[in-house]
């Protein structure tokens, strides 16, 4: 969230130098709402993850049959089977996009500074995505090859979203270099403000020390961002 509001926002804002003033930040809002219709509404990714995190309910299904019933046991096994499979298939859909979205905003770094703010930033919540989707596919029953080869797609995604942003940096108009990364800024907002706070709230254990760990780090981002900026000789 630091890095959306106190670099990539102001960032993207002068590229819209001439244009309404409302629209940079519209543009953000878009990005916000395209990354929570893909894990909200389209896939339910987090809906997908708990139910991977939370087999229980599954197990307890499969013990209420009978022992008399051994080939309705067997038949509900591979139903879940079968819908853990899917369920997979949907999260790597929904991450796929988060992925690109975010590593494309590493391709439209036009500095070093920039470059490792966001491989940072990225840094910091990325394994445990995709430590998730692995627990997705080994729980869903599918054959080792097939969930190799699903799992290579995820991980060809981030070099797919750098390649972008670097071909819109180099290439495209700076409007639309700005439009890419007030998109991007939308999906780091969403991230903080809709993934991993609310994520680190449902348990209110220890909740002082999360809520000093959550400043710190935003003024932490912030600092490290306007010393960036200051070494590259100009401002935001």
């Amino acid at each position: 969230m630091s890095l959306a509001f106190g670099h990539l926002i102001p960032e993207c804002v002068h590229g819209f130098e001439g244009y309404n003033e409302a629209l940079p930040f519209m543009i953000v809002l878009g990005g916000y709402l395209l990354i929570f219709f893909v894990e909200k509404v389209a896939f339910d990714a987090e809906g997908i993850m708990h139910d991977f995190t939370n087999p229980e309910q599954d197990q307890i299904a499969i013990k209420t049959a009978s022992s008399s019933e051994k080939g309705m046991e067997e038949l509900v096994e591979a139903d879940r089977t079968h819908s853990s499979g899917r369920g997979a298939v949907i999260l790597l859909g929904a991450l796929a996009v988060h992925s690109i979205l975010e590593m494309t905003a590493l391709g439209l770094a036009d500095s070093f500074g920039d470059s490792a703010l966001l491989s940072l930033s990225i840094a910091l919540h990325q394994p445990a995505e995709s430590i998730a989707l692995l627990v997705a596919f080994i729980k869903s029953g599918l054959p080792k090859n097939q969930i190799i080869q699903f799992l290579s797609i995820f991980s060809a995604m981030g070099p797919i979203g750098v390649a972008i942003g670097m071909a819109v940096n180099e290439f495209a108009a700076p409007i639309v270099d700005a439009i890419m990364l007030a998109t991007v800024a939308g999906t780091f907002v969403y991230v903080g403000a809709t993934e991993v706070i609310p994520e680190e709230w449902e348990d209110q254990e220890h909740k002082w020390s999360k809520f000093f760990a959550l400043i710190s780090g935003i003024v932490s981002i912030f600092v490290i961002t306007q010393y960036t900026t200051t070494l590259e000789g100009h401002t935001m």
